[in-house]
Order: C-alpha cells, then structure tokens, then sequence
C-alpha cells in the first residue's frame, strides 16, 4: 500500500469488475424468470415428446379386443367336394392378432367334414380328445384311428375303443351358398366333458 492510498472497504466496488445491474435493477429479475420459464418448458417438451410415443405403444393393446384364434367362419372346402367319406381339410386364419402383434395366414389346425346322405355337413377336429394327437381316417375299416395310443372312433365321431374317454369333438359348421365354413375350436384333451380352450 502507498501512503496516500486508502484501504478498500469489502463494501466498496471493485475498478476491474464490469458494470452489471444490480439485482434489483429494472430487466433482471425479467430476464432471470424468462430464462427459468424456458428450460423447463423446452425440457417438459423433450420430455413429452420422447414419452408420448413409449406410453402409446404400452398402451397400444388395451380396450382393444386381442384374438387368440380365429373367431370367425374359414372358408375351407367347396360343398360339392363333400360327400359320405370324411375329407380332411387345413384349416388357416387369414389373420390373428394378439396384443402387439398380427400374424397372416396361420395354420390353426384340420377338420375332417363329411355330407350325410340327408345332405347335412358335419366337422370333426382332427385332434384326438385323448391327448391331442392327429387322428387319420382308415377307409377299409370306415373309422378315424389315433395313432398314438390306439382310439377309435366312428365315422360320425362316436368312440369305439381305446383310452379316450369321448367321442371326437365336433366343429361349428355353416353353409353359405356353395362354400363350408368352419370355427375352430380347440378343446381340452381328456375327460368326458367337452371344454373349449
């Protein structure tokens, strides 16, 4: 310190320091508040946007109806190709959409369908009631064979023998002019009674 310089008081404002407004100056508290305002509303817009689609597509699936299996009619065989003997026909979903997901053209399963000679249709599932196995038709014997553990069952579906416990499991059937449709259902494997799953 010179002798003619006077100490500096904590209080007094630095030479070197450059000129800002005092906090309680005119403008800013303003432009403090407005800066403030900004990033959080540009950060609740970030935000909004990156969580607004997540949450749509979480939310996607409910109130809507998922489908497990077909719940509509397949067109599967043309009337004419029916007569006395069971035709084993595929039976394919144009579409199942379960949750997120649709899938096209999916195999569900095969009926075995017959026209009586009062010209009634019948369908049969081609699954055996007894554990699930695929049943083959036996025209020699005129009677479905599963070949796993040896039922059989009548052309009408009626058990014959074996450990199955009933009779093959019939399929809704509706003619619409020249074509057959067929609902699939798929039922519990064993036991008398017949429960859809």
């Amino acid at each position: 310190m010179a002798d003619g310089d006077a100490p500096l008081s904590p209080d007094a404002p630095d030479a070197d320091a450059p000129d800002e407004p005092a906090p309680d100056a005119p403008g800013a508290p303003d432009r403090r508040r407005f800066l403030k305002v900004a990033t959080c509303a540009l950060g609740g817009g970030l935000g909004v946007g990156v969580a607004a689609p997540a949450v749509s597509m979480l939310l996607h699936p409910v109130g809507r109806r998922t489908v497990t299996e077909a719940a509509e009619p397949i067109d599967a065989v043309a009337l004419a190709a029916l007569g006395p003997e069971p035709v084993r026909v595929p039976l394919r979903a144009r579409a199942v959409r379960d949750a997120w997901s649709a899938t096209a053209d999916v195999p569900l399963g095969a009926a075995w369908v017959r026209r009586d000679e009062a010209g009634n249709v019948a369908a049969l599932s081609s699954v055996c009631p007894h554990l699930g196995c695929a049943i083959a038709y036996a025209p020699a014997a005129r009677e479905f064979r599963c070949p796993c553990h040896d039922s059989a069952f009548a052309v009408t579906g009626e058990r014959q023998r074996g450990p199955s416990e009933r009779g093959l499991d019939p399929l809704p059937v509706t003619v619409e002019g020249d074509r057959v449709k067929i609902t699939w259902v798929r039922f519990r494997a064993g036991g008398r009674d017949r429960e859809p799953v």
